[in-house]
């Protein structure tokens, strides 16, 4: 029993000691969106604004896009929409009482602005599965195959018994009718993005023409609405990322001690001893920062004062970060950072860069742990 009682405690133990340092593990990241080209297949159907019933007037409908997203929230794609539209008279508006339908090919490019709300509004995420947003063009439809409009007002004309044309009103467009129309469209999507490169979708559109498109002159535009799904690929990476450095709170994080500015000057203004034959410093950085402070720059000064007075001396920087904070990634860019703002501020007081080395570290040399892990973030300065 005793056995069994040590046994899980220890069990207890090990569990509490792995969740913290799983959540320690958890990393957040900054992104930054990269322009990109897409490409779009899309199918699904088609219905022409008419009178007839619904059914009769719907087809296939087919589009393939190619675009580039200049932000998160605006893209410009140029799409080729086609297949076939209906147009077709009630029977209740015919002299025999029978319905009269017919279809023609067309085949629409259009230029297209789309606006991702969901990046607009909520700002750029990779991470989100769901985008929507809305979109407006303009573009260019051409016609053809249109031989059952013309059967269609030939069959009128014969249920008038007549050859003259009485259908005349309503089918007027027949003959003289465009083979190039200029449509407007707008509309709104859908995404669901499976990764970073690929997304599936679902589009409405709404399409406006003039009053000939259908072949009938009722004296207002003609519209086709087209819903479809399809597929998207973005062509490279869309986004790069950076970690974010693990923050902890500010009770627990030792910062540099805070000097008053009147000893700031007095050390900064007082003479500077010339006569050792070497230098060495250390430069200490608060939480997550990489220019040197105030309170540590009188000991750029000491360094300054000293190579100007021994021009055959040189100095080796050394930075570093403490590994309590942050992955060792952006340990390893914020050292580099902290080594180059040092060195550029010896570089802005006279020191010729031949005369300096640098390295950068991380958190992979730390010599201090415990209370003392703040001292780990350094510059290191040895001038000799």
């Amino acid at each position: 029993m005793k056995r069994f009682r040590i046994l899980t405690t220890a069990l207890l133990l090990s569990v509490c000691a792995v969740l913290p340092a799983q959540e320690n593990e958890k990393q957040e990241y900054d992104y930054t969106f990269n322009p990109h080209f897409f490409i779009q297949g899309n199918i699904g159907g088609q219905y022409t604004l008419g009178e007839i019933p619904f059914f009769d007037l719907t087809y296939f409908n087919a589009q393939l896009g190619f675009g580039y997203e200049f932000t998160p929230s605006v893209a410009l794609r140029l799409s080729v929409n086609g297949w076939k539209s209906f147009g077709g008279i009630d029977e209740n508006f015919t002299p025999d009482g029978n319905r009269y339908s017919w279809s023609w090919n067309y085949v629409s490019p259009s230029l297209d602005l789309m606006f991702d709300l969901t990046n607009m509004i909520g700002g750029f995420n990779p991470e989100r599965k769901l985008s929507a947003g809305l979109l407006a063009g303009i573009g260019a439809n051409f016609v053809f195959s249109n031989e059952e409009a013309e059967n269609a007002k030939q069959d009128l004309i014969a249920a008038y018994n007549t050859t003259v044309d009485i259908s005349g009103d309503v089918m007027e467009y027949v003959e003289n009718r465009r083979t190039l129309y200029w449509p407007f469209r707008f509309g709104g999507f859908v995404d669901y993005h499976i990764n970073d490169n690929w997304a599936v979708g679902l589009e409405l559109q709404a399409n406006t023409l003039s009053d000939q498109y259908n072949s009938k002159k009722t004296w207002n535009t003609d519209w086709y609405f087209n819903g479809l799904i399809g597929v998207k690929y973005c062509f490279g990476p869309t986004h790069s990322k950076t970690p974010k450095e693990k923050m902890i709170p500010a009770s627990q994080a030792p910062e540099c001690p805070e000097v008053e500015p009147e000893v700031i000057k007095e050390i900064v203004e007082k003479p500077v001893e010339v006569e050792k034959t070497t230098v060495y410093e250390e430069i200490y950085y608060d939480i997550n920062k990489d220019e040197v402070s105030r309170a540590e720059m009188y000991k750029i000064r000491r360094i300054v004062e000293f190579m100007k007075a021994n021009p055959d001396a040189k100095i080796e920087v050394s930075s570093h970060a403490d590994a309590a904070t942050g992955t060792a990634e952006y340990n390893q860019k914020i050292s580099e950072r902290r080594a180059n703002n040092v060195v550029k501020l010896l570089k802005d007081n006279g020191i010729d860069e031949s005369r300096i080395t640098y390295s950068a570290h991380g958190s992979s040399e730390n010599m201090y742990k415990g209370e003392d892990m703040n001292l780990n973030r350094v510059s290191i300065c040895t001038v000799k």
